[in-house]
């Protein structure tokens, strides 16, 4: 049975910064199968932004990167192929945010099927 994740509850285990919410996210994982667990883009996104600029966090990138790929080890959780290539650009170009990434990854990295004035993010276009 597929069932959508939600960025606090991947939050809390990413961060264990409520522990009683971080045990009963791994209590309730464990309850599924090989991706069962679907991470949206959209959640990818603000999980990116909910990390590295929430006062309350603010992992650098690289902690950012380290933290995601333990996530990705998870049998569990299943994330599109769009966010996975999305996060190699993202783990790659310091200065591009994860929504720029998967806007990038999804025009193909061409300039022709982006519409931005993000001088970062035309630099990785071609």
């Amino acid at each position: 049975m597929t069932r959508y994740v939600d960025t606090n509850v991947l939050v809390r285990l990413m961060t264990n910064d409520v522990p009683e919410l971080a045990h009963q996210a791994i209590e309730q994982i464990d309850e599924y199968g090989y991706g069962e667990l679907v991470i949206l883009d959209a959640v990818v996104v603000e999980l990116f932004f909910v990390l590295e600029f929430n006062p309350l966090y603010g992992f650098s990138r690289r902690d950012t990167v380290l933290i995601f790929e333990g996530l990705l080890s998870i049998s569990q959780f299943q994330v599109s192929e769009l966010a996975l290539s999305a996060f190699e650009l993202f783990s790659d170009h310091e200065k591009l945010d994860f929504a720029d990434c998967l806007l990038a990854v999804a025009g193909g990295l061409q300039k022709s099927a982006v519409m931005t004035f993000d001088k970062d993010l035309l630099k990785v276009l071609s």
